[in-house]
């Protein structure tokens, strides 16, 4: 089972079901990720087979709770047509949570039922106390039923380093070679950038940004200008010609 999680603004019961859908997106710029609307699925599906979100937002006055679930497992077992999604929503009402009813009372239960069907949890209890360490906004998402290899292992290595994830057939890219050789591939920035987890997040941004971190597995992941890890550089000086 894989867990992320953030304490960003979260989703209101409007943006979870956009975040859910195939195809959808609001972006419209060139320059943006997110145009298609299908990152969050295919990237999910890439992992497990199930993904469920827990998000939390506050809109004005409006305090909002969602949970929804993307199970290829659900799909395929019960031969759906086309694509269902189920998404519950609930309120903060005098300190409390309750239901929040978009469709009909029938549709809220079955999608509960649904989703307590074909997820790691059995009761509305055990979906709300997820909630619990988002606190007052943000996102979790949890991605279970994880995708094995050709020897029925995980295809993610959660073994060898208890600071990061790992692919587990990164054994095959030094498979052939000396003791030597190998030590000086897996020590090479190409090598962790394309198994490690750790390494790959360290270089997502250009810049390090004073109010964000990424943490994996408990500890914090340092910040690294890819740049600065180029063995060859070569610096062009633009000139713009005047005409």
């Amino acid at each position: 089972m894989l867990v992320f999680q953030d304490d960003g603004g979260g989703m209101d019961p409007e943006g979870v079901r956009q975040c859910m859908s195939l195809g959808f997106s609001t972006k419209k710029s060139k320059t943006t990720i997110g145009q298609y609307g299908n990152g969050f699925k295919t990237s999910t599906m890439r992992l497990g087979a199930d993904a469920i979100v827990f998000t939390r937002a506050i809109r004005g006055s409006n305090v909002t709770l969602s949970v929804g679930l993307l199970s290829y497992t659900f799909l395929r077992r019960t031969m759906k047509d086309d694509i269902v999604v189920p998404v519950l929503d609930f309120q903060i009402q005098d300190d409390h949570i309750v239901p929040l009813v978009y469709g009909s009372q029938g549709d809220w239960d079955s999608s509960l039922k649904i989703i307590l069907d074909w997820s790691p949890f059995s009761s509305m209890g055990e979906l709300l106390q997820q909630f619990k360490d988002i606190e007052s906004h943000g996102t979790k998402v949890v991605i279970y039923d994880l995708w094995m290899n050709d020897d029925g292992l995980l295809e993610l290595d959660f073994d060898d380093d208890d600071e990061d994830i790992l692919l587990r057939d990164q054994a095959k890219a030094t498979a052939g070679t000396t003791k030597i050789q190998k030590e000086i591939i897996e020590q090479h920035i190409s090598h962790r950038l394309r198994f490690s987890l750790r390494a790959y997040t360290s270089i997502l941004y250009l810049k390090k940004y004073a109010n964000f971190q990424i943490i994996l597995r408990g500890k914090v992941v340092e910040h690294i200008n890819i740049a600065h890890d180029l063995k060859f550089k070569k610096i062009f000086t633009y000139k713009p010609q005047v005409t």
